[in-house]
């Protein structure tokens, strides 16, 4: 009886937190077309208020993220140390202790990814973007919203929905007994991640679009640089 109990409620856990993500996805959809509607409708007052609004929204949710998340990094360390310390040292050997890393590192990863690129440190295979001029590159982040952020990150809510709420269903953990029993915690940052990239990069597009209408963009959060590394000055005046 008390098993049957426990099946049930774990069920509607993983129901209440896929359903969550995925609504959550599917809402940040409609915002997909911002970038397209401040390009091809500049003169609307709406659209372009709304768009600055999701922009800072957007860039204000991830920045904190990735500040609170920047933490998990000093932690990872100390857990690798604790972890080779108390094996090489002293024989100990704690499982949870050697999983934490594990945990941590796909923290980092996967909830700093959105806040990397609105800081423009994600790693870029550069051949012609760091040669064009800021309209030429607002418009490659508008391609490449449209035809490789948005499909990706689509698919990644919807493939991921059937495996996170199975493990959420039960709850899975490590496959020691005495290991962290929080695997569904790690894959419910795949959707987590889509979420947050599929918002930021729509903000960093319709930043884009906001660029090769000769509007300003709202600023960027505090100790980020300017859009696409360069002032919103006469320089950008001269360039459009």
């Amino acid at each position: 009886m008390t098993a049957a109990i426990s099946a049930r409620v774990n069920w509607r856990s993983a129901i209440k937190m896929i359903g969550f993500w995925q609504a959550l996805g599917w809402m940040t959809l409609p915002f997909a077309a911002l970038p397209a509607l401040v390009l091809f409708f500049p003169k609307f007052k709406f659209i372009n208020s709304l768009s600055k609004q999701v922009i800072i929204f957007t860039d204000t949710i991830n920045t904190s993220l990735g500040e609170i998340i920047k933490w998990a990094l000093p932690t990872l360390i100390v857990a690798i140390v604790a972890s080779i310390i108390a094996l090489s040292i002293f024989g100990l050997s704690f499982t949870k202790l050697d999983e934490l890393p594990v945990y941590l590192h796909a923290a980092v990863i996967m909830l700093g990814c959105a806040a990397t690129l609105l800081a423009s440190q994600h790693v870029r295979v550069d051949i012609f973007y760091g040669r064009l001029p800021a309209r030429g590159k607002a418009f490659v982040e508008i391609i490449a919203f449209y035809i490789f952020s948005l499909p990706v990150c689509v698919l990644l809510i919807w493939v991921s929905q059937g495996f996170v709420a199975g493990s959420w269903r039960g709850f899975e953990g490590s496959n020691e007994a005495t290991g962290i029993r929080g695997i569904f915690l790690l894959k419910t940052l795949i959707p987590v991640f889509a979420v947050t990239m599929l918002a930021q990069t729509g903000s960093v597009a319709a930043r884009a679009a906001m660029i090769m209408r000769g509007q300003t963009p709202p600023p960027r959060p505090r100790n980020i640089e300017d859009l696409f590394g360069q002032p919103l000055g006469d320089s950008l005046k001269d360039d459009l």
